[in-house]
């Protein structure tokens, strides 16, 4: 709640507060908004190798404090400031522009914050994972309820962030909503400490990317080498280099043993035990880059399989930004009114996507997840694939649903004269309700599907890889509406389908060819969900032997890939 109240209105913040210029005070959300989300790559790295989840997030969250006392002191102090300036004043450009000193203090606070987005982010979600037992059957069903929950909450906190604060901000003071949040960050961190004591810490298990680059290493060196059995992974899996899993990951939980699948075969090669290949007496290879375990395989398989499931993940928050980004400039053309005498910030209707989510997440887990549990007798009913794909579907809709709402918005403010539309901007709220559900089913199952499908060192990574799809989606959004103008523009000057004046363009056209983008990803999804094996999936017997068989180190011909029997 803390940090949306301070990113959704930045650029106003920037400009109002500022003096900055638009375009000046764009480039800098933009900067902030692109760290931010790409930040938390860094904070897994650390969570996974270094700190933990636990001193990682708590870390996280004390700087998360310092940073928003440090953006409420930018807003409050005067010295931190430029004086205040009347829009009049501000359109020819004769404002006082911000000190060396105050830009210093506003882009530490800013910086405090992306730290803390570092932090935080990618460790939220899997430290409260870590506090299920996995391997429990009583814990399963209370960790598919924990994910909606946790997102429904954290809906409910943007759509407060995005109503009330705001409301403080534009109406009432940037320091009073700056503050309210701090405030409220502030007591989050005491609670966060208060549980210390029932906590379950899982300790950091070291680099997976390491792990990862030693599997690809020994399956290149390795790659003349034959697989036995290439059709039977239970089988092959008895013959290749598979020492006992440890017994718990220091949290006094079983770890989750992958077993052998038989895609990315080639990758198998890597736990082939050759001649050259010692073994020490602890089950550990002399040589770590020439052999590694069916663990270290399929996590690294893990790895690569998930890519092509988060390009699309991407490709739908690139579509939700286009969407979000030009129903804010709809609203500021548009009657902000609500009631006779109140009136909203245009970025508040943003919120109605929110509280969509916040909403159509308890209904799905209360009734069409338990429906489909009914339904499949058994199981979870619905999968974490079939999930994405209903959002992806439903987002479609909402193009259309936006695109002939903006045809309405577009045909009364032209008719206006002034550029203003006389409609509501409640009109807007239908398409945010139907992307709201779309992100109840396609925001919720990414979430899951990165936690659950990443191998379990890697789950902070996976959180983080969520992020890092919102952080590439704000790119990728600028990138589609400049190939978008350049295709559009017509001779006379005109600036294609999205100019800056929304009313000169065609945003309803834009709205539609987003929904056939959209309708493309889907089946780009439907291609990549049908190759896609769930993590642990196809089972197999650990293998009984005490020790691997060996492959002859030679030539790639049929007497050197002779086994020697154990």
């Amino acid at each position: 709640m803390a940090v949306n109240a301070f990113s959704f209105s930045l650029t106003s913040f920037l400009i109002g507060r500022y003096n900055m210029k638009a375009n000046t005070a764009t480039n800098v959300n933009n900067v902030f908004s692109g760290t931010f989300n790409f930040s938390p790559v860094v904070g897994a790295f650390v969570a996974d190798a270094l700190w933990g989840r636990f001193r990682t997030l708590l870390f996280g969250t004390a700087v998360g404090v310092i940073g928003m006392t440090v953006i409420t002191l930018s807003a409050t102090v005067h010295r931190l400031k430029p004086p205040a300036c009347s829009p009049l004043a501000r359109q020819p450009g004769t404002c006082a522009a911000p000190s060396g000193l105050q830009r210093a203090v506003l882009y530490i606070g800013m910086g405090l914050l992306v730290v803390s987005a570092a932090g935080t982010n990618p460790t939220s979600l899997p430290f409260g994972v870590d506090q299920f037992d996995e391997s429990d059957e009583r814990h399963k069903g209370g960790l598919a309820r924990f994910y909606n929950w946790y997102y429904a909450i954290a809906m409910a906190a943007t759509f407060l962030a995005l109503t009330v604060v705001v409301y403080v901000q534009v109406k009432v003071g940037w320091g009073l909503g700056f503050a309210i949040p701090t405030v409220l960050m502030a007591a989050a961190f005491a609670v966060f400490l208060a549980g210390a004591a029932v906590y379950v810490y899982v300790p950091p298990e070291g680099s997976i990317f390491s792990s990862v680059a030693r599997v690809v290493v020994a399956s290149c060196r390795k790659w003349r080498l034959r697989l036995l059995h290439p059709d039977d992974a239970r089988r092959q899996e008895e013959l290749l280099y598979n020492p006992p899993a440890v017994g718990s990951n220091g949290s006094g939980r079983r770890v989750f043993r992958l077993p052998l699948t038989l895609q990315l075969s080639f990758l198998n090669k890597a736990a082939i035990v050759t001649d050259a290949d010692e073994i020490r007496p602890d089950g550990s290879p002399a040589r770590p880059w020439n052999l590694c375990s069916v663990q270290q395989v399929e996590e690294a398989k893990c790895l690569v399989k998930i890519i092509p499931v988060w390009i699309s993940g991407t490709l739908w928050f690139t579509a939700v930004a286009e969407l979000t980004n030009y129903t804010f400039l709809q609203a500021s053309t548009m009657d902000l009114h609500m009631g006779r005498h109140f009136t909203i910030p245009p970025v508040s209707i943003l919120a109605v996507f929110y509280l969509a989510v916040a909403l159509s997440v308890p209904l799905y887990d209360l009734l069409i997840a338990r429906a489909a549990r009914r339904l499949t007798k058994g199981g979870r009913g619905i999968t974490l694939l079939q999930r994405q794909g209903a959002g992806l579907v439903v987002g479609a809709l909402a193009f259309v649903v936006a695109a002939a709402v903006e045809r309405r918005r577009r045909r009364s403010a032209l008719a206006g004269g002034d550029g203003a539309s006389p409609l509501s901007v409640f009109l807007l709220a239908p398409q945010l309700a139907v992307l709201g559900v779309s992100g109840a089913f396609s925001l919720v199952g990414q979430t899951e599907f990165y936690n659950t499908q990443f191998p379990d060192q890697m789950r902070t990574l996976g959180n983080a890889a969520f992020y890092c799809a919102q952080g590439i989606s704000s790119y990728l959004a600028t990138l589609v509406v400049n190939i978008v103008n350049a295709r559009t523009r017509r001779r006379g000057g005109s600036a294609g389908w999205v100019p800056d004046d929304i009313n000169a363009g065609r945003i309803d056209y834009f709205y539609y060819a987003m929904a056939v983008l959209t309708a493309a990803n889907f089946v780009y999804f439907l291609v990549c969900a049908h190759f896609y094996q769930y993590k642990g999936e196809q089972a197999a017997d650990s293998p009984a032997g005490p020790e691997p068989a060996r492959v002859s180190n030679g030539s790639a011909g049929e007497s050197d890939a002779e086994l020697l029997k154990t």
